[in-house]
């Protein structure tokens, strides 16, 4: 028996051995996806794990890092370089590959390599992000067309509506009591629709313009935003008898127009779908995750509510849960535009309620922004 233990103990052993081989350090850079290389402080390649089709790793090491880098784009990667190497804080940069065959595209993230206290020199991972930019490129030109569709709605699909509304006005004025009771109810329905018309349009420019007109990423008081949004929406509150409870928000990054115009719409629908003869108890409150650098923003009422299985619906242009001229009048992008918004910052959106117990919107959001954003 303890020979048979023996000879397992020593199976298990070289077993693990192997392991550690297989799945250690050198197998981690060898056979990395990304390309790493290690440079000393003349910025000349001492170390690389693999490099791009057609070259040789011998003619490779000892060349200058910059030798594949284009010129125009040297003095930034120099820079980045130069202040990973002051303060001895890893960052990162996108740069376009001027080696061709390969990738078109990299990500990079520069570390200090250490002997001691003191800064030897520098590492630079590589990371292929060539599908991710041409992604980019595609969602950048889906938005220049969505732009143009909104100078179009703004400027030729107003014209009309106006023409309609002005001449629906002159005709009830000057003929109105020649028209039919039937005719004078034709006539404030088409003037309706074109009022009901102009605000869609209004809705689908606030939706464009998300990503059109955007302001830059500035230090933001969610509390005083959230108490200027709260003062805009006095005459709402005061009609509904709202009591609206805030508790303490953080200071994020953020565009404050588009998070005051998230807020604003997250307030208004919780003062829109309330419950029958109910007043509104409507609550702002945050929760930090400093290790993740967010926040999670949760505006909780106690309306109507709605089934869980339409969570998706509601963030989608034009859905909406009750039907047009009822109770509940809107167009159906509000959310959708809190959606872009929060898409916008990086972060996202949801909602958890039930049918007559209220709805709670949770927006997660980051404290501060990337620099690259």
């Amino acid at each position: 028996m303890a020979a048979a233990l023996n000879t397992l103990a020593t199976h298990l052993s070289t077993g693990h051995t192997k392991a550690s081989e297989a799945f250690g350090v050198q197998a981690l850079v060898t056979q990395a996806p990304n390309m790493m290389l290690a440079c000393d402080l003349q910025e000349r390649i001492r170390f690389m794990n693999f490099t791009l089709p057609g070259r040789v790793l011998g003619e490779v090491v000892g060349l200058s890092v910059m030798d594949f880098v284009a010129p125009t784009e040297q003095p930034r990667v120099r820079g980045i370089i130069r202040t990973v190497l002051e303060t001895g804080e890893p960052t990162g940069y996108e740069i376009r590959s001027i080696v061709q065959p390969g990738p078109e595209w990299f990500s990079v993230r520069v570390g200090p390599i250490k002997a001691g206290a003191e800064n030897v020199g520098f590492t630079m991972i590589f990371t292929d992000i060539s599908e991710l930019k041409r992604t980019q490129a595609r969602l950048e030109h889906s938005n220049q067309e969505l732009e143009s569709f909104a100078y179009v709605a703004s400027h030729d699909l107003q014209e009309p509506l106006r023409k309609i509304q002005t001449f629906s006005e002159r005709l009830k004025k000057l003929s109105g009591d020649q028209l039919s009771p039937t005719g004078l109810d034709y006539l404030d329905r088409l003037s309706a629709a074109a009022i009901r018309m102009r605000g869609l349009i209004n809705d689908v420019l606030s939706y464009a313009r998300v990503s059109s007109q955007t302001r830059p990423f500035t230090r933001v008081d969610l509390g005083a935003l959230t108490r200027e949004v709260m003062g805009d929406l006095e005459t709402a509150i005061e009609r509904t008898g709202a009591t609206l409870t805030l508790g303490e928000l953080p200071v994020l990054e953020a565009d404050p127009a588009q998070l005051r115009q998230l807020l604003q719409n997250l307030l208004s629908n919780a003062l829109k779908f309330r419950r029958e003869d109910v007043a509104p108890a409507i609550s702002v409150e945050a929760t930090l995750d400093a290790g993740m650098n967010q926040c999670e923003l949760r505006v909780r009422d106690n309306g109507i509510g709605f089934e869980e299985k339409y969570t998706e619906r509601i963030f989608d242009v034009f859905q909406r849960l009750h039907g047009r001229g009822g109770r509940y009048e809107g167009s159906g992008i509000g959310l959708a535009i809190c959606r872009r918004i929060a898409a916008r910052h990086g972060g996202t959106i949801g909602a958890r309620s039930s049918p007559g117990a209220g709805a709670t919107f949770f927006v997660t959001l980051p404290l501060q922004q990337p620099q690259s954003r």
